[in-house]
C-alpha cells in the first residue's frame, strides 16, 4: 500500500471519528445518492429527518417550508444564527411564530453526526473535492484537509490551509454553513484550525496539556477537542463570533486558552463552592474576547438561571474598548453605566444583563448600596490595578455574595498589592494561566526584542549629580540653578534640549532605516507632556510634520501651558487619529505619548516603541506588549530604550523567570544567535566552496539534500531563522562580514526550492522572503538564471534528454525522477491511467531506498517509465486528437457508450472542443468574467449533447459528465 493523503492520514482520521468519536462514516458513493444536485450543500433527506425528530413535526409541508427557509440564507453569519436559534416560522397549528430547532445543543445524542470523504462539489468557477467533510443533521459545518506527512518535506499543513483558501474562493456556496476548518499533515505540530475565511496566520494549534497523555498524538488531541460531540456543540453555540472592525466583519473562533478559561469559570460558578478565580493570560492573547465568551456562557447557561454579570474596568478608554468589543461581537443586552446614580440603580434592582462600568465609580457610592443576590458574577479587567483601594472595598461590599473573577496579563505579587490574593482562592495562584512564551509558541503574539541605544544619555539615578554636571557642562552656573529650580536634576537631564535633540535624530534615523521600509509604525513614550512637545518639535525638524502626532490626556486648562493645550484632543479626534495610525495607508506613522495608549491599546501595525520614560513592573510589561501583536511579515516587536530600564525589565519579569531569555531578547544576544545559526547552516555544506559559481558546484550542494528529508528540514529551519534574524538586525554594520555567506545561502535556497519543492510550481515564491532579503536578491542574486537553470524538464524535450545522458548517475536519477513526477502530476487529475504511472514511480523509489535495486537498475526502470509515458502522450496523435481534444476524450471514456466503435465520437469530441475554444478569450482564467465563461460553456455543451448529438451518442450521468468536462477545461484550456 502506498503512502498518500488518503491511505496515510485520511483513513486514519476517518477511523478515529468512527471508533473514538462515534460518528457515522458514509462512503462517497453512498453519500452521493443522498444528493439531488452536486452544487447543493444541504443533504436534504438527513436534514428533514433531523428537523422532524428535534421538533416533533409530522407535517411534510412544514418540513419543506423549513428546508426552503434554510436554503434562502446566503451568508455565513446569518447561517450560524440559524444553527443557534433555529428557523423562525409560524406554527400551522397555533398560528404563532415558533423557533424550530436545527441542532439540539442540550442533548448531543439527538443529533446526527456524519463524516464523509472526497465530497465532490460543483463550485462557481471550479469543481472541488474536499478530503473530509463533517455534517451535523445534514449540514456541512467543517472541512478537514489532510496532507500526507510522507509526501515531501515541502508539503505540510500550510499547503492544506492553501487548499481550504482556494475552496472558499472557487466554491463559496459550500462555505455558507461552514463554522470552521482543519488543516493537518499528521505531524506533532501539524494540525491547525481556523474559522471560515481566516487567513493562514489565524490557523492555530489546539493544545491540552492536562489531557495530552490520553491521546496517541496531537492530531487525535486536536480532533477530540474540536469534534467530540459535546465540545463541538459547545464551540458552535458559544465560541464563534462575528466582530465588526473598521467597517469589516471578521469571523473569530476561540483559541484553546479562551475556551478553557471560560469553561473553568462556568464550572466554578455551577459548582458554587469556590467564589473567586484569577485568569492570568499574557498581554495580546485575546483577553477581551475571553471575557466576552465567558460573559456569553454565564448569561445563557441554563443551570445558572439568567445571572447578572458586571464587567469592571479601570479606565474610561477600556470601558469604551470592552463595550465596543462586546457589541461588535453581537452581545445582547449590553448596558453601560456612566453615572453614580445609574450604578446604584443597577446594583440594587433585579434587572438582568451584562453591565459595564469603571471600578472608580464605586468610590462614589452611598454607604448602604448593596446587592446580596448570589446569582451575580463580576469579571474584573486589568485586575492587577486599582481593585484594592476605596473603589475595590466598595465594590466588594456592594457585591458581598457575588462570584469574583479577575483577568490580567501582569499580576502583582507583593506584600501590600497582591492580585493573586485578591482574586485567587486560598492556596491557588490562578484558575487559568497562559504565559508570554506559550502565546509566542502558538503564534498568538510575537517575541519582543529589546535594544539599548545612546547610552551616554541614559538616566543614571545612582550618579545623578555627576551626570548632571557632565550633560550641562556648556551651561553657566545660573542656567544650571534655573534648571534645578524648574525641574529638579532628573527632569532637567531628561528634558535637556541637546539630549532630546540627539535622541530625536536617532529615532528618525532608526525609523527610516529599520521600520519605514516595511510600512510599520511606532510610538515614542516620553517623560511627561512637556517632553512630548519637545520631541514633536525636534522630530518635525528632521521628518515631515504629518508623520507624527501627540496624544495625551486633557489636563487642567488653568494650570497647563498654552503650548500643551494646543495638542489637546477630544474623544472623537483621538479615535480618528488612532484609526489613521492603524491604517498603513494613512498618517501618522509615529504617535508621541506619555501615559495614554500604553495599556489596552491594540494596533498590530506598531512594531517599535522608543522608550524615554521610567516604567516599572506591570506598567512596563503592559507598555512593551503594545508591539507584540501579530501582523503580516512583522516577525517581532522591538523596544528601543533611551532611558535605561534594563534593571526594571528584569525585575518586571521576575514573576515568570522561564520567559526572561526568550520573550524579550537583548539585541547583542540576538547577534550571537545569528552567528551560531549561520555556522550551523554552513556546516551542512562540507566540502562546498561558496565562491565557486559553477553549475557543477551547485549540483554538488543540492546532492547533499537529495533523498534526505531530515537534512532538508534542518536546512529549511535554520535558513528560516537566519532570514528572520537578518531582517531584525539589518542594516547594522555587524552584518557586514556575513553578507557574502547570507547572499550565497539565499541564492542556494532559491535553487533548492526549484529542486525540492512542488514540481508544478511555475515560479519561485518570493512572499516567503522579508523585504531586506528581497532587496538582497534583487541586487545580488541572478534570479532569472536560477529559474532558467532549474526550469521543469519535459519528457519529450530531446535536448534535455541528451543533457541527461551526460550527467553523473545520481544527478541523472534525480533529474529523471523529478521530470516524471512533474509529468504525472500535470495529468493525474484528468487521466486516470496516470495513477498507475504514479504507483510505478513510488515503487521504483521505494525499491531503491530498500536496497532491492541498485542505482543502475533504478535509472533503467525510470527510463522505461518515461518511454511508457511518451507512448501515452503519443496516444493522442494515434487517435488523431490534439492535446485539448485528447483531454476531453479521456474523460468521455467514463461516460459515453460504445466510445471505441461509435464513428460519431471523434466529430463529437472535436465539436465540443471547438465550442469551448470559440467561447474562451485569451487569459480567461484570470478574467473577472471567468464564471460567465464557465456558464456559457455549460450552455453550449448542453445544447451540443442533448440536441445536436441527441440520437448519435448516449451519455451516462449527464450532470457529472458536464462537471468533469469543466474540470478539464480549467486545467487544459
Amino acid at each position: 500500500m502506498r503512502f498518500n493523503e488518503q491511505h496515510t492520514i485520511e483513513n486514519h482520521i476517518i477511523k478515529y471519528f468512527k471508533n473514538d468519536l462515534k460518528y457515522e462514516y458514509v462512503k462517497p458513493d453512498e453519500f452521493a445518492e443522498l444528493r439531488e444536485f452536486e452544487n447543493e450543500y444541504l443533504i436534504t433527506p438527513l436534514f428533514q429527518e433531523s428537523i422532524k425528530k428535534l421538533n416533533g413535526i409530522e407535517d411534510d409541508n412544514l418540513v419543506q417550508l423549513l428546508v426552503k427557509e434554510l436554503k434562502k440564507i446566503d451568508n455565513n453569519e446569518e447561517f450560524l444564527n440559524a444553527l443557534r436559534n433555529g428557523i423562525n416560522r409560524k406554527d400551522p397549528k397555533t398560528n404563532k411564530k415558533t423557533d424550530y430547532k436545527v441542532i439540539d445543543f442540550e442533548k448531543p445524542e439527538n443529533n446526527r453526526f456524519i463524516i464523509t470523504n472526497q465530497f465532490y462539489f460543483e463550485g462557481n468557477t471550479e469543481n472541488i473535492r474536499p478530503d473530509m467533510m463533517i455534517f451535523v443533521n445534514g449540514i456541512p459545518i467543517a472541512d478537514i484537509e489532510a496532507k500526507s506527512p510522507t509526501a515531501s518535506a515541502s508539503v505540510s499543513w500550510e499547503n492544506a490551509v492553501g487548499q481550504i483558501k482556494r475552496y472558499e474562493n472557487v466554491a463559496p456556496r459550500l462555505f455558507i454553513p461552514n463554522c470552521f476548518n482543519v488543516a493537518t499533515d499528521g505531524t506533532e505540530a501539524g494540525t491547525r484550525y481556523g474559522a471560515t475565511n481566516s487567513p493562514i496566520q489565524y490557523f492555530f494549534q489546539w493544545k491540552d496539556e492536562e489531557n495530552a497523555k490520553k491521546f496517541a498524538g496531537n492530531l487525535e488531541l486536536a480532533l477530540w477537542n474540536l469534534f467530540d460531540k459535546s465540545q463541538l456543540l459547545d464551540i458552535l453555540k458559544n465560541f464563534i463570533v462575528f466582530e465588526k472592525e473598521e467597517g469589516k466583519t471578521i469571523k473569530k473562533m476561540c483559541r484553546y486558552q479562551q475556551y478553557r478559561a471560560a469553561n473553568r469559570i462556568l464550572k466554578r460558578v455551577e459548582d458554587g463552592k469556590k467564589r473567586k478565580g484569577l485568569i492570568w493570560h499574557t498581554q495580546g492573547s485575546g483577553k477581551s474576547l475571553t471575557m466576552f465568551f465567558t460573559a456569553w456562557k454565564l448569561r445563557y447557561a441554563e443551570g445558572l438561571k439568567n445571572p447578572k454579570v458586571f464587567i469592571l474596568v479601570d479606565r474610561i478608554d477600556l470601558d469604551d474598548q470592552i463595550h465596543d468589543t462586546f457589541t461588535a461581537c453581537g452581545g445582547k443586552n449590553i448596558i453601560r453605566i456612566t453615572s453614580r446614580k445609574k450604578l446604584e440603580e443597577k446594583i440594587t434592582n433585579d434587572e438582568r444583563g451584562i453591565f459595564i462600568t469603571t471600578i472608580q465609580k464605586f468610590a462614589e457610592l452611598g454607604s448602604g448600596v448593596q446587592n446580596e443576590n448570589s446569582n451575580l458574577i463580576v469579571l474584573a479587567d486589568e485586575a492587577h490595578r486599582t481593585n484594592e483601594g476605596i473603589s475595590g472595598i466598595n465594590a466588594r461590599f456592594s457585591f458581598r455574595d457575588a462570584f469574583w473573577f479577575g483577568f490580567t496579563g501582569t499580576p502583582i505579587d507583593k506584600t501590600t498589592l497582591n492580585t493573586h490574593r485578591n482574586f485567587g482562592e486560598e492556596g491557588e495562584r490562578y484558575l487559568d494561566y497562559y504565559s508570554i512564551q506559550q502565546a509566542i509558541d502558538d503564534g498568538a503574539t510575537l517575541p519582543v526584542y529589546f535594544e539599548t541605544r545612546l547610552s551616554k544619555y541614559f538616566i543614571n539615578e545612582e550618579e545623578l549629580d555627576k551626570q548632571f554636571e557632565e550633560l550641562t557642562a556648556g551651561l553657566s552656573e545660573k542656567q544650571k540653578e534655573e534648571l534645578k529650580k524648574t525641574h529638579g536634576k532628573k527632569e532637567a537631564i531628561v528634558k535637556l534640549v541637546k539630549r532630546i535633540s540627539a535622541i530625536a535624530t536617532d529615532i528618525a534615523e532608526h525609523y527610516k532605516i529599520y521600520v519605514l521600509p516595511n510600512n510599520f509604525k511606532a510610538q515614542v513614550v516620553c517623560y511627561d507632556k512637556e517632553a512630548c512637545l519637545m520631541y514633536k518639535t525636534a522630530l518635525d525638524k528632521i521628518i515631515p510634520e504629518n508623520w507624527s502626532k501627540i496624544i495625551y490626556s486633557t489636563g487642567d486648562p488653568n494650570i497647563e501651558d498654552s503650548e500643551i493645550k494646543k495638542h489637546y484632543t477630544a474623544k472623537d479626534q483621538r479615535r480618528n487619529i488612532i484609526e489613521a495610525f492603524k491604517d498603513k495607508n494613512q498618517e501618522p506613522k509615529i504617535l508621541i505619548v506619555c501615559d495614554m495608549l500604553l495599556t489596552g491599546f491594540d494596533a498590530p501595525i506598531e512594531q517599535v516603541m522608543y522608550l524615554d520614560k521610567p516604567l516599572f513592573d506591570h506598567s512596563l510589561l503592559q507598555a512593551i506588549a503594545r508591539t507584540n501583536r501579530v501582523y503580516p511579515n512583522k516577525g517581532c516587536g522591538k523596544i528601543i530604550d533611551y532611558y535605561g530600564i534594563t534593571r526594571s525589565l528584569e525585575k518586571a519579569l521576575d514573576f515568570d523567570e522561564s520567559i526572561l531569555d526568550s520573550a524579550l531578547i537583548d539585541i547583542a544576544r540576538l547577534k550571537e544567535q545569528f552567528k551560531q545559526k549561520l555556522k550551523e547552516c554552513l556546516d551542512l555544506f562540507g566540502g562546498i566552496n561558496i565562491e565557486d559559481p559553477s553549475l557543477e558546484n551547485l549540483r554538488r550542494a543540492l546532492r547533499i539534500f537529495a533523498d534526505n528529508k531530515d537534512k532538508q528540514k534542518l536546512f529549511e529551519n535554520l535558513f528560516a531563522k537566519i532570514k528572520l534574524m537578518f531582517e531584525i538586525i539589518s542594516p547594522d554594520p555587524f552584518l557586514k562580514p556575513y553578507i557574502r555567506q547570507v547572499e550565497w545561502l539565499t541564492s542556494f535556497s532559491l535553487a533548492y526550492n526549484r529542486e525540492f519543492k512542488a514540481p508544478t510550481e511555475e515560479e519561485i515564491r518570493m512572499e516567503e522572503y522579508g523585504e531586506k532579503i528581497k532587496q538582497l536578491i534583487q541586487e545580488k542574486v541572478d534570479l532569472q538564471g536560477i529559474i532558467r537553470t532549474f526550469k521543469e524538464i519535459s519528457i519529450t524535450d530531446l535536448y534535455q534528454m541528451k543533457q541527461l545522458e551526460k550527467m553523473e548517475a545520481e544527478d541523472k536519477a534525480r533529474a529523471l525522477e523529478k521530470m516524471l513526477k512533474s509529468e504525472i502530476s500535470i495529468n493525474i487529475e484528468t487521466n486516470p491511467t496516470y495513477h498507475k504511472f504514479s504507483e510505478r514511480l513510488v515503487k521504483i523509489k521505494r525499491d531503491f531506498e530498500d536496497n532491492q535495486i541498485d542505482l543502475d537498475k533504478k535509472i533503467q526502470e525510470l527510463w522505461k517509465l518515461r518511454e511508457d509515458l511518451v507512448d501515452k502522450r503519443d496516444e493522442a496523435k494515434k487517435l488523431g486528437y490534439n492535446l485539448q481534444e485528447y483531454g476531453v476524450y479521456v474523460i468521455s471514456q467514463e461516460f459515453l457508450e460504445n466510445i471505441e466503435t461509435n464513428k460519431e465520437i471523434k466529430p463529437f469530441i472535436q465539436d465540443m472542443v471547438e465550442a469551448i475554444t470559440e467561447t474562451l478569450d485569451k487569459g480567461w482564467q484570470e478574467s473577472s468574467k471567468r464564471e460567465e465563461f464557465v456558464k456559457e460553456i455549460k450552455r453550449k455543451l448542453t445544447k451540443l449533447i442533448l440536441k445536436d448529438y441527441k440520437d448519435k451518442i448516449q451519455v451516462r450521468d449527464f450532470p457529472k459528465y458536464i462537471n468533469r468536462i469543466i474540470d478539464v477545461v480549467q486545467r487544459k484550456f
